[in-house]
């Protein structure tokens, strides 16, 4: 009986695929980074649950990405100029890199909560977002 429970758990979570379109103000240069978080806690300590990074050069990348579940995710992205894999910032701590997540956040003065810029990845059929990478001063 506790087996036959357990397997109607695991066949209830199945993998829901997503195609992520990124488009960028600065196009033709670089790579796209992106890194997609799960919960709350892991966006807070920068413990995404999957990086993808590809080169671009048309300004615009599609990504198809296969996530564990249905749920809410933060996927964040930046387009990497100079190739140092990191998002570059100014001695304020604003970027210097075009930026950007799949939900636009209420303020750019502050860093963004993950409920603020969480997206829906609902079950039982694909879904598409959308990240357009933006420098901080056209936000």
């Amino acid at each position: 009986m506790i087996s036959f429970l357990l397997s109607f758990l695991v066949a209830t979570v199945s993998p829901q695929a997503v195609t992520l379109n990124v488009t960028t103000s600065a196009s033709g240069k670089g790579e796209i980074c992106v890194a997609v978080f799960a919960s709350k806690e892991d966006f807070v300590a920068k413990r995404s649950i999957m990086d993808i990074i590809r080169p671009t050069e048309t300004g615009q990348t599609r990504l198809k990405i296969e996530l564990p579940g249905a749920g809410h995710y933060v996927f964040a992205a930046f387009q990497d100029l100079n190739g140092n894999g990191e998002l570059d910032t100014n001695f304020l701590g604003v970027p210097t890199e075009p930026y950007g997540f799949s939900e636009t956040p209420p303020s750019k003065w502050r860093a963004p909560d993950f409920g603020e810029i969480a997206t829906e990845v609902p079950a039982g059929r694909g879904t598409t977002a959308s990240i357009a990478l933006k420098l901080w001063k056209e936000q």
